[in-house]
């Protein structure tokens, strides 16, 4: 894959978070960015998840790379043995298409070190599908999504980027939509770019990782939801 260096690596910042018990969707949700951003960005927290994935039905069997498209079905495919997950949209500054710029949230709470298998399971599913052909309908165009895991930022426990590029083959353009994933002890902090952003405009996105890490620590998290 043209351009992409796989690096399975693992960077941590200051001593590592003990492992915690998982806490369910209500209280992962208080965790998420908070309502008022800098810059004039907003965050909306998602209402809670009534029916979060669960380690006892978590699925054994691999899936398919066709079902992958972005950095963010990467993690999902990975994380099915979760047991809470709480999702926010943010967005704010000025697109090149005049609009805002987007951008998601994930949190996801595991039991015992199921955090951490959900990271190797990342890299060993980009390992297992660095090229994929997405299904199409015979008259549409060919397109490829490649896939490499890039070295996170320095917070956490242990941090990846997962890369994910779209190409078309009737044009050869492509795009991207990574998945930035640090983990705190038992919790995942997942933030995903689109596919229609520019790279100045995806690296804007994730330059909030700093800031949704400090509210999964924080013992007294920042609002999620806007006051009225």
């Amino acid at each position: 894959m043209a351009g992409f260096v796989l690096l399975a690596s693992v960077t941590a910042c200051a001593g590592p978070t003990k492992p915690q018990q998982p806490m369910p969707a209500a209280e992962l949700r208080t965790h998420l960015l908070p309502a008022a951003l800098p810059g004039g960005w907003t965050s909306v927290a998602h209402p809670k998840d009534e029916n979060p994935k669960g380690a006892s039905g978590a699925s054994t069997t691999p899936p398919p790379c066709t079902s992958l498209l972005d950095g963010q079905t990467v993690v999902d495919a990975s994380t099915t043995a979760s047991t809470a997950s709480a999702t926010a949209t943010f967005s704010g500054g000025h697109s090149v298409g005049n609009g805002v710029i987007p951008g998601l949230e994930t949190l996801y709470s595991f039991p015992g070190d199921g955090a951490h298998q959900a990271m190797q399971a990342m890299r060993d599913l980009v390992g297992r599908c660095r090229n994929v052909e997405l299904p199409r309908a015979s008259w549409e165009a060919v397109e490829t999504s490649s896939f490499a895991v890039a070295e996170g930022p320095r917070l956490g426990d242990e941090s990846l980027v997962i890369q994910a590029m779209v190409t078309t083959s009737t044009t050869g353009g492509s795009e991207r939509a990574d998945a930035t994933v640090v983990r705190v002890g038992s919790s995942l902090v997942v933030i995903s770019t689109v596919l229609s952003l520019t790279q100045a405009e995806a690296d804007t996105v994730a330059a909030f990782m700093p800031a949704a890490v400090a509210q999964v620590k924080s013992s007294h998290p920042e609002p999620v939801d806007a006051v009225s």
